[in-house]
C-alpha cells in the first residue's frame, strides 16, 4: 500500500490543491518524496495529513457508515495544524491509495466528527467529483460524502506483524531525560505483547527505543534456549550449536553498534559493545554507553552533541522497528532531519535511513539542498505561494546528486546564495568588468585591475 496522491481543498493554505506523487514514467506511487518550499507552505501539514489518515487506517476495520477516531493524540503533532478558520462543510483532506486489491481514495472532512470514507478511485471521473474541485467555498462536501461510497475498507487490516507507521519530528527534545534511558525488562515484556504499529520515533520517546532493544536482546536468548532443548539437539556439542544458531539469527547490539560506529567514528568515538550489560531481572535494564576510541573513557548520551545524539538514536529505533522482521507495508514520515547536523554529514543522511528500512514509503520534509540532491527530480517537490497566498507544488528539475548550490537556484528558486555584503562585492566585480576596458589612465586601470582580482579570488567569482 502507497500514497499516490494527496487532495485538499479549503484548508488552511490549500485552495484547491493536488500533488500528484507517481513516477510520471511508469505511473507507480513513487518510493521517496521529498518536499521542499519556503516556510509556512505547509510541508509539516502534508506529512501530518498523510499520517493522520494512515493512523487512522491501522485501527482496525472501519465502518464507513459511522464517525471514526481522525486526529491522533500525541505531543508530537504540529502546532496549530487544526485550523478554527476551516469551513466544517467545504474542506476535504484525502489521499490516493494504491493498494493490492485496487486504487482507492481515503477522505477525511475537517469537522468536528473527523469521518473517513473510502471511494474507489474511478471517483475522480464522476462529474459531481470534478465539479466539487471546480466550485468555490459552498459545495457541501457532506453531500459529496454519499457518492460512490464504498461499504467495506479497501484493504487488509493492517498488522503489527507486517505493517510499520514512522514519524519522525522536528525534534526539540536537547537532552534525554534519563541517561541512560529507563526501561526495565519487565516493562518491554508487557509492551511487546501489543506491538503498536504506529511509532513516534525522538529523543523523547527514547525510552521506547530502549524498551525494543532489551526485548530483541530478550527474544534471542530464549530463542536460543529453546533451540538448545530441542530433542534433535541434545547430543550435540555446545560449539556446533552455537555456530548453526548464529547463522539464522542476528544479535541486535552488534547492528546498531554497526549502524552508530559509522556515524560515531567520525568523531573518534564507537559504540561500547563488549561493556554492554543485558537486563537479567525483571527490574533491571539496559546499561549501553558510547566511548573514546583512543582512551575508552565511557561517555553519557548527553556528553554528546545534540544532533549526533538525536541522530543516531533515531536510526537505532527505526534499525531495531524493522530488525527480524519482514515488513509488507512501511511508511516513513522523516520533518527536516538535517536539524543540529554539520553538513558533511547530510550527504550520507538519506542512504542511512535507506540501508535499514524495506517495503517503505518515505516522505522527507527539508529546507537542506544537500538532503533533496539525495533525491531524483521527479521526487522532488517545490511548494509555494500563488499570488493569491494558496500553496501550489512543481516538481524538482535539478538531476539528482547535482551541486547544492545549483538547488538553491532551480529547485529552491533562492534569490541568491551571496549575503548582502556578498551581493555588494558581486556587483562592484560586474561594474569592475565594465569599467576597466574603458579606462584610459594607466595607474587607475592597475588598481582597477587589483581589486577586480581580490573581489574574484576572494569569492571565487568566474572571470568569464
Amino acid at each position: 500500500m502507497k500514497v499516490s496522491k494527496i487532495l485538499i481543498k479549503g484548508f488552511q493554505q490549500f485552495e484547491n490543491f493536488q500533488l500528484d506523487l507517481t513516477n510520471p514514467e511508469t505511473g507507480e506511487p513513487l518510493e521517496k518524496i521529498c518536499l521542499i518550499g519556503p516556510n509556512g507552505t505547509g510541508k509539516s501539514t502534508l506529512l501530518a495529513l498523510v499520517l493522520s489518515i494512515l493512523r487512522n487506517c491501522s485501527q482496525g476495520t472501519i465502518d464507513n457508515s459511522q464517525t471514526t477516531s481522525f486526529w491522533p493524540s500525541t505531543q508530537s503533532w504540529p502546532q496549530n495544524f487544526y485550523s478554527a478558520n476551516t469551513s466544517s462543510d467545504t474542506s476535504l483532506l484525502a489521499v490516493k491509495l494504491h493498494t493490492a486489491s485496487g486504487r482507492f481514495i481515503a477522505q477525511a472532512s475537517a469537522n468536528p466528527e473527523k469521518e473517513l470514507v473510502f471511494y474507489d478511485a474511478t471517483v475522480e471521473f464522476n462529474d459531481d467529483w470534478i465539479q466539487f474541485w471546480k466550485d468555490a467555498a459552498g459545495f457541501s462536501n457532506r453531500d459529496f460524502c454519499r457518492l460512490d461510497q464504498l461499504s467495506e475498507v479497501p484493504f487488509s487490516k493492517l498488522s503489527s506483524l507486517q505493517d510499520l507507521i514512522i514519524y519522525e519530528p522536528a525534534d526539540q527534545v536537547s537532552t534525554l531525560s534519563d541517561d541512560p534511558p529507563i526501561a526495565t525488562l519487565n516493562s518491554a515484556l508487557a509492551w511487546q505483547r501489543e506491538f503498536p504499529i504506529f511509532h513516534v520515533v525522538s529523543v523523547a520517546s527514547a525510552s521506547s527505543f530502549w524498551k525494543i532493544l532489551i526485548y530483541l536482546i530478550n527474544k534471542w536468548q530464549s530463542d536460543y534456549l529453546s533451540f538448545l532443548h530441542e530433542p534433535a539437539n541434545r547430543d550435540r556439542s555446545i560449539r556446533q550449536l552455537e555456530a548453526e544458531f548464529s547463522q539464522s539469527h542476528q544479535k541486535i547490539l552488534p547492528k546498531i553498534a554497526e549502524l552508530w560506529d559509522r556515524i560515531l567514528g567520525k568523531c573518534g568515538l564507537e559504540f561500547d559493545l563488549k561493556q554492554a550489560i543485558a537486563p537479567v531481572q525483571l527490574d533491571e535494564g539496559l546499561q549501553a554507553y558510547v566511548k573514546s576510541k583512543n582512551t575508552d573513557q565511557q561517555l553519557q548520551y548527553n556528553q554528546l552533541s545534540s544532533g549526533i545524539r538525536n541522530y543516531i538514536f533515531k536510526l537505532g529505533y527505526i534499525k531495531s522497528l524493522y530488525f527480524d522482521r519482514q515488513i509488507k507495508r512501511g511508511f516513513l514520515l522523516i520533518d527536516e532531519p538535517e536539524n543540529c547536523l554539520y553538513p558533511d554529514l547530510l550527504y550520507d543522511l538519506m542512504d542511512d535511513y535507506w540501508s535499514i528500512i524495506e517495503n517503505t514509503q518515505t516522505f522527507v520534509s527539508t529546507h537542506s539542498p544537500i538532503v533533496a540532491a539525495q533525491f531524483e527530480p521527479y521526487e522532488r517537490f517545490h511548494l509555494d505561494f500563488d499570488d493569491r497566498g494558496y500553496v501550489t507544488a512543481t516538481r524538482g528539475v535539478s538531476p539528482i546528486g547535482d551541486d547544492p548550490n545549483d538547488l538553491l537556484y532551480r529547485d529552491f528558486q533562492v534569490r541568491s546564495i551571496y549575503g548582502k555584503k556578498g551581493l555588494e562585492k558581486w556587483n562592484r566585480y560586474l561594474e569592475l568588468r565594465r569599467l576597466i576596458p574603458e579606462t584610459l589612465d594607466p595607474e587607475t586601470k592597475r588598481s582597477q585591475m587589483q581589486e577586480y582580482l581580490a573581489i574574484g579570488n576572494a569569492y571565487n567569482f568566474d572571470p568569464q
